[in-house]
C-alpha cells in the first residue's frame, strides 16, 4: 500500500463494515467577488485501486465482557518473573510470590498468561487444587510443558457474567471512576430529555471531569534534580 497512509487512506466504520478510502486531488473552483477572487477547493476519495498485499493494521478498543462478578479494583493478583515453569494443568513458581501479600492469588480466580513461550492466554483456577505460594492448578484444560526462561507475567483478571445472568450484584468492567462517569452521563441524559437543560450542562461538566481524572490517575511523574559536590547530604 502506500507508504503515507496517514495522509492518503481514510476509513469508515459502519456497522460490520469498514470501508477504506483513497485521498485524490480536488478540483478547484473561483469565483469573483467584491473582495476579490475567491478559491475553492474540494477534495475526493474513492475506492483504493491498490492490493493489500500484506495485511491491513487496525487498531481499536473493545470491551468483550461488560459485566464481571467483582470490582475491577479487587483483582490485585500478580506475578512477574523468570522461575515461573509450565507442566500439564499446573502453573509454577520456583520464587513463591504467589501467596504473597499484595499478589496473592486465591481459588477460582481468572488469571492472565503473557509472555511466555506456548501458553499466553486466559485461564480460571481450580477451587479445589493446589493453589499456594509456589503452584497454581487450572480448573480445565492443560498447559505446553514449558521451563523457566522466559519473563512470564500472570495477572488477575475479573471473572466474566454471562449477560443473562447480570443483576444488581454485577460490576461494569471498568473502574470506580468511569463508573460515576457513566452515572452523570445517564443523568445529563435524563435531564435533557425532560428540558433541564441546566441540570444536564451540570452532570456532564461532572461526566468530563471525571474522565479526566481517571486519565489523570494513570500518569505517574516524578522529578529529579541533580545534587551539587557541596549540599548538605
Amino acid at each position: 500500500m502506500s507508504y503515507n497512509v496517514s495522509k492518503e487512506w481514510y476509513y469508515y466504520l459502519r456497522g460490520r463494515e469498514l470501508l477504506l478510502y483513497k485521498l485524490l486531488g480536488g478540483s478547484t473552483t473561483e469565483r469573483i467577488s467584491q473582495s476579490g477572487i475567491l478559491s475553492t477547493r474540494d477534495n475526493e476519495l474513492m475506492y483504493p485501486d491498490e492490493d493489500i498485499a500484506d495485511g491491513l493494521r487496525i487498531e481499536y478498543t473493545a470491551l468483550n465482557e461488560p459485566f464481571v462478578a467483582e470490582a475491577l479494583e479487587t483483582t490485585t493478583g500478580y506475578a512477574s518473573g523468570t522461575n515461573i515453569q509450565f507442566a500439564s494443568a499446573v502453573i509454577q513458581d520456583n520464587d513463591e510470590q504467589f501467596g504473597n501479600t499484595g499478589t496473592e492469588f486465591a481459588q477460582s480466580d481468572r488469571i492472565r498468561v503473557q509472555g511466555s513461550a506456548s501458553n499466553d492466554g486466559d485461564y480460571t483456577l481450580t477451587s479445589s487444587g493446589v493453589v499456594n505460594d509456589e503452584y497454581l492448578t487450572l480448573a480445565s484444560g492443560t498447559f505446553t510443558t514449558e521451563d523457566v526462561g522466559e519473563r512470564v507475567t500472570i495477572t488477575q483478571i475479573p471473572l466474566e457474567v454471562a449477560s443473562a445472568s447480570v443483576d444488581e450484584t454485577s460490576h461494569a468492567n471498568i473502574n470506580q471512576m468511569l463508573s460515576l462517569a457513566i452515572v452523570d452521563y445517564v443523568k445529563a441524559m435524563k435531564a435533557e430529555s425532560m428540558g433541564d437543560l441546566a441540570t444536564k450542562e451540570y452532570h456532564i461538566r461532572e461526566f468530563y471531569s471525571k474522565l479526566g481524572d481517571n486519565e489523570t490517575n494513570k500518569r505517574k511523574m516524578s522529578i529529579s534534580f541533580p545534587t551539587g559536590p557541596f549540599a548538605v547530604r
